[in-house]
């Protein structure tokens, strides 16, 4: 009997772990939800569906077409960075209003406008995108044929086992955030984490158009 956890399932599993773990907007939806003592549940079923979707277009050509069109890769970069800065804007604007920590209170067990949150941020979001289809999808279509699947069914695994970890984690650390001062924290961190993820995309967009010693 032949067990799934081959080198490459492995190599796919480890590789989406390290991609997965630095957190995104998807993940700081699923610690607002969370933490807020609200079901999580289906907003994690949306993030993990949505990277397997994500993984498996990559690797099935998707990323090669990305490749042959240096011009939308930068394109990509680019939306990513402009959204990743508008997203930690909102929460920046939300730690200076005390916003989250009222909507919060206001929210029920599991609202559409959530679940609607969690698909536009895993399908309209470029860095979703660049995680899944830039990055991962490359590594997956250099494999052998028959190391695809393996490796897509790795990365893939990562994603359920990261946001699986990350639901139960912020749900149990519900109890630590029944004040505001805690909420406005957690902005302030999401608003700083947002705003260094977009400054290295351009960082490596600037790297992509202008080499090393071009500018001098």
């Amino acid at each position: 009997m032949t067990t799934p956890f081959t080198p490459v399932f492995l190599e796919g599993l480890l590789l989406g772990l390290g991609l997965f773990s630095a957190p995104g907007p998807k993940d700081t939806l699923v610690i607002h939800r969370g933490v807020s003592g609200h079901s999580v549940w289906g907003i994690v079923a949306i993030c993990v569906v949505a990277d397997v979707i994500l993984i498996a277009l990559g690797i099935s050509g998707l990323a090669g077409v990305f490749a042959g069109y240096p011009l939308a890769i930068s394109l990509l970069l680019l939306s990513g960075a402009i959204y990743l800065a508008w997203f930690g804007w909102q929460r920046l604007r939300a730690c200076v209003l005390n916003q989250s920590f009222a909507e919060m209170q206001a929210q029920g067990s599991l609202d559409r406008g959530a679940l609607k949150e969690a698909l536009l941020l895993s399908f309209a979001n470029p860095y979703a995108w660049l995680d899944t289809i830039i990055l991962i999808g490359p590594i997956g279509v250099a494999k052998p044929p028959s190391q695809q699947l393996s490796f897509a069914s790795g990365a893939m695994a990562a994603s359920l086992l990261w946001f699986v970890l990350l639901a139960l984690g912020s749900t149990r650390a519900s109890a630590l955030f029944r004040s505001a001062r805690a909420w406005r924290l957690l902005d302030g961190a999401v608003a700083l984490l947002m705003a260094y993820l977009a400054s290295g995309l351009m960082i490596e967009l600037l790297h992509k158009h202008f080499p090393a010693g071009a500018l001098w």
